[in-house]
């Protein structure tokens, strides 16, 4: 009989700095952020590529694919910065929660989640249209 083991291997997660971030990413954080706002950045890897998170001073997280395209921001208590969110999210939040603000996003491969500062869960497509609520 033959046995054939593979082995698991772990993924690896290490720091980073801002110059060894993927170039949109960068760009992201000088947009919205600024650099002296970075608590620390974690590369992890995941499969043949690496994901980025970058840490912010003021407890909020930025995760960044190996592209440097954005999967999310966790903004903890504090608003997103404008501009972050699609036109059309923004301008439906504006419409129907005049007095809430969002405080995270995150973008997959079928829509996005954005979480309001009440812990309400909105889902939209990924063209910012709205499909239903979460809570």
């Amino acid at each position: 009989t033959l046995f054939i083991s593979l082995a698991a291997s772990a993924d690896q997660e290490y720091a980073v700095n801002y110059a060894q971030l993927p170039e949109g990413a960068q760009h992201f954080i000088t947009t919205y952020f600024n650099i002296d706002d970075i608590s620390y950045i974690k590369a992890e890897r995941e499969g043949l590529f690496n994901e980025y998170t970058v840490y912010l001073k003021n407890a909020s997280t930025i995760e960044f694919n190996h592209t440097g395209k954005l999967e999310s921001i966790d903004c903890a208590r504090t608003p997103i910065p404008e501009g972050i969110m699609l036109g059309t999210i923004a301008d439906y939040l504006n419409q129907h929660f005049p007095n809430l603000f969002a405080v995270k996003y995150s973008i997959d491969t079928l829509h996005i989640e954005v979480e309001l500062n009440n812990d309400l869960e909105l889902i939209f497509d990924l063209n910012g249209k709205f499909i239903r609520m979460d809570d």
